[in-house]
């Protein structure tokens, strides 16, 4: 049985069908949702967890920010409501380290990485 994970504000997903999930981003001014495959999104969150991309320590940020990136990055392919591509970054700050995405539609939106990554997982294939 899976554990209950309350997604972060201005976030949702939901299984839709076997192998796809719809990512619900709330936000200031128009809602936007797209469907990418599970596994997919599984493997871009592994990527970015993977070891040997440059990152910086959150420390260093503001007094050398031209330094190595303080981010990894992965993207996943979406599906509906157009083909693009959904950009996920990890990005270390001082403070709880973050998860945006990028939509297809040049959208960014924020939310704590930790909470973000379990909500999710709570929907991902294993």
């Amino acid at each position: 049985m899976k554990k209950h994970v309350r997604p972060p504000e201005g976030f949702s997903a939901e299984r839709v069908g076997d192998d796809t999930i719809k990512l619900w981003f709330y936000g200031d001014v128009e809602d936007e949702w797209w469907v990418v495959y599970a596994v997919e999104l599984a493997e871009a969150l592994a990527r970015l967890e993977a070891p040997g991309y440059p990152t910086m320590p959150p420390e260093d940020l503001e007094d050398e920010p031209d330094d190595d990136p303080n981010y990894t990055t992965a993207d996943v392919a979406t599906l509906e409501p157009e083909e693009g591509v959904l950009v996920l970054r990890k990005i270390k700050t001082p403070g709880p380290d973050l998860l945006e995405f990028t939509t297809p539609a040049g959208s960014v939106y924020e939310f704590e990485y930790p909470a973000t990554v379990a909500y999710l997982r709570t929907l991902l294939p294993r």
